[in-house]
């Protein structure tokens, strides 16, 4: 029993610190996709974006790239597929919200449409996740989020 809670506990902590880790380089991602748009166009920007993306993608699971991966990838839902296509549009959209509201401003937005997404998500178990109901706690945090995106327009 307390192995088992040592694992969960240690899988959580670690899943915190990588959630964190990625919300930092989302505030330096996002303002150096954006100063590529400056120079050569917000579209063009996310492309080789997602060029130099998909290069380094290669390295690091080239050599896993054998048979089973692609009978597993050919079972799997087409429809998962347009994770690309998102990431491509939010890109582009980043490109051109940072340089007219700049870094803090276009990110609070961005976690904030997140957050509320993502909290319906949960609530309604959208995409076949866990179902996990707003909480008056929960409400109340987004209410802190718009609040906090606020204080960061108008602060």
């Amino acid at each position: 029993m307390l192995s088992t809670l040592h694992a969960l506990v240690s899988r959580r902590t670690i899943a915190v610190l990588v959630s964190i880790a990625s919300g930092v380089l989302v505030g330096f991602t996002v303002r150096i996709n954006a100063t590529l748009g400056e120079y050569v166009g917000a579209l063009e920007s996310s492309f080789i974006v997602h060029l130099t993306g998909t290069a380094f993608a290669l390295l690091l699971v080239g050599t896993r790239l054998k048979r089973p991966f692609w009978t597993m990838l050919r079972r799997g839902p087409s429809r998962e597929l347009v994770g690309g296509i998102i990431g491509v549009t939010m890109v582009l959209l980043a490109n051109l919200a940072v340089p007219q509201l700049g870094v803090a401003l276009a990110v609070s937005l961005f976690v904030a449409a997140d957050l509320f997404v993502s909290s319906l998500s949960d609530h309604f178990g959208w995409l076949g996740l866990w179902q996990i109901r707003a909480s008056p706690q929960r409400v109340i945090g987004l209410l802190l989020v718009l609040a906090g995106v606020l204080l960061v327009r108008f602060g």
